[in-house]
């Protein structure tokens, strides 16, 4: 084997194989597709099993600047796939509150791990998100939503209590009160409703969606890396700490970015009038 050069890329690693998820790579901007459109792209132990997969890979070892995440068909996600609670209910051998408290676990370590991606994360929702499916939107960093998807709690319509993130996300997005209003009432949100409550960034016609996640993703993607990763860490700390300790995490990250080419490349663009290319280093 010829020793790699000194001067050569390190190989990438390439992303997992995957069965209910597809994730293709355009440049610098990646998409992940929940892949069970027959299902509305309903959670399965399967596709439960697959998230935390690729979300490790996309939060350690992706060469991205962006991601979009969205459905196959005509869903978003549907959130938990109740024909798999049906069965488990109707079988006195399994114990399904055992097997949701593991599968629930595998779940949330995904969005632990999608939540660590250092690069924005972008919900392109193309239909209905529901359950664990408005949760996996409430995750990302930006929504965008075509006009034919609609947005809903669902847990309390089968008795189940929210999963996914969502009591977590919901308050931080609309504010306690308002968050146990919306899971109380449940009503199906029509993208326009949800833009007007502060759900979604952006509604735009079906035909335009993926066109619209990809102008935001390589908006976004230009950015400079350790600027969006700074960001992106430091608000999802910042509810956390105290004023004094968030100060001097702030403190730190400014100074550290004084030490990346990208801020040289900034300020220098900045005093000429010019834009800034930003190449990550």
């Amino acid at each position: 084997m010829t020793p790699q050069s000194a001067h050569s890329e390190p190989p990438v690693n390439p992303p997992p194989k995957l069965e209910t998820l597809t994730f293709d790579i355009d440049g610098e901007i990646g998409t992940l597709t929940l892949n069970r459109p027959k299902s509305l792209n309903a959670m399965s132990p399967e596709m439960i099993d697959e998230l935390p997969t690729i979300a490790t890979w996309l939060a350690d070892s992706a060469p991205l600047r962006a991601l979009i995440v969205t459905g196959a068909g005509r869903a978003f996600c549907a959130g938990g796939d109740v024909t798999w609670f049906k069965r488990g209910l109707d079988d006195d051998a399994h114990d399904l509150s055992a097997d949701l408290r593991h599968r629930v676990d595998v779940l949330h370590q995904a969005i632990v791990d999608f939540r660590r991606i250092p690069f924005p994360v972008i919900a392109a929702v193309n239909g209905p998100a529901a359950g664990a499916g408005l949760s996996l939107a409430l995750m990302c960093d930006v929504r965008i939503a075509s006009e034919d998807a609609f947005f809903a709690v669902a847990y309390g319509r089968i008795g189940a209590s929210p999963d996914g993130g969502m009591t977590y996300f919901l308050p931080r997005l609309l504010g306690p009160s308002r968050a146990i209003e919306l899971m109380l009432n449940d009503p199906n949100l029509s993208a326009e409703e949800a833009h007007a409550l502060g759900l979604v960034g952006q509604v735009v016609p079906a035909d335009r969606l993926m066109e619209a996640a990809r102008d935001k993703a390589a908006e976004l993607a230009a950015k400079a890396p350790y600027y969006v990763r700074m960001a992106k860490g430091l608000v999802a700390q910042s509810l956390d700490n105290t004023l004094a300790d968030h100060l001097q995490l702030e403190r730190h990250a400014i100074a550290d970015s004084m030490e990346t080419e990208d801020a040289r490349e900034g300020i220098s663009a900045f005093l000429a009038g010019e834009d800034p290319t930003f190449s990550g280093r």
